[in-house]
């Protein structure tokens, strides 16, 4: 069972998100390079790129969410190195010294960045399915490709790991204010954003790659083999709020 859970970037959007929906179902450790204000659980702050700091900081714990990093595909090179690819190395480090059971690990749908453009381009028709390879465009999508292949080594190290390639999830909980043809494909609410992780928190698997996405109209994914494999189920659709 897992009971003692730790967020990294716990302050972020989808950090907040998580935060709300779990603070009275786990024992949450939160984590972020900046102070939150009045949070809902312990809070550690940290820099995760700096390897001394990161030493002891998850003892105890049953199971990481890592969703710390710089989430901009914009981001300079050297921030995404060190946000991304560094610290996501040193966490994933800490847990394996910690003995943590399970990391449940942000990817996003950036990994897909190259078939998505494609299908709303008009270049494709066919839906993203879950194990075609990954088509990265950006430093920040290759952090997510590699956080996904460290995550495999793990799985064979005594880790159970879980990527999540989650879509876009916003502060207001409402696409309409962002609105594109990008947004009404990869659409996730908070109610199944939640879900997802909850999911993948208490999934038995040694390895699982997953899409956290919405049940949207215009959806690029194919949702078949997470449904399948991960239970998941979203209730929403982007289409309700245009």
């Amino acid at each position: 069972m897992i009971k003692k859970v730790g967020i990294t970037g716990a302050g972020g959007n989808v950090g907040t998100t998580l935060v709300n929906a779990f603070y009275e179902k786990y024992e949450l450790t939160l984590y972020d390079i900046k102070e939150i204000i009045k949070p809902k659980a312990k809070f550690i702050k940290v820099d995760f790129s700096d390897r001394k700091k990161v030493k002891g900081k998850f003892r105890g714990l049953d199971a990481i969410i890592h969703l710390a990093g710089n989430p901009r595909p914009d981001a300079p090179a050297e921030s995404t190195i060190k946000n991304n690819f560094i610290a996501t190395s040193f966490v994933f480090e800490e847990a394996k010294d910690a003995e943590i059971e399970k990391i449940v690990f942000a990817s996003s749908n950036f990994y897909h960045q190259g078939a998505i453009m494609n299908i709303l381009e008009g270049k494709r028709n066919e839906l993203v399915t879950l194990y075609e390879a990954p088509t990265p465009r950006c430093l920040y999508a290759d952090s997510k490709v590699f956080g996904e292949n460290v995550g495999r080594h793990l799985s064979h190290m005594g880790i159970k790991f879980a990527a999540l390639r989650i879509g876009w999830t916003v502060p207001q909980d409402n696409p309409s204010l962002y609105g594109g043809n990008y947004m009404r494909a990869i659409f996730c609410s908070k109610k199944d954003l939640a879900q997802a992780f909850e999911k993948a928190l208490n999934i038995d698997r040694d390895f699982i790659a997953a899409f956290a996405v919405s049940d949207n109209d215009n959806n690029v994914f194919d949702l078949t083999q997470t449904r399948r494999i991960l239970d998941f189920n979203p209730e929403d659709n982007s289409a309700k709020y245009f």
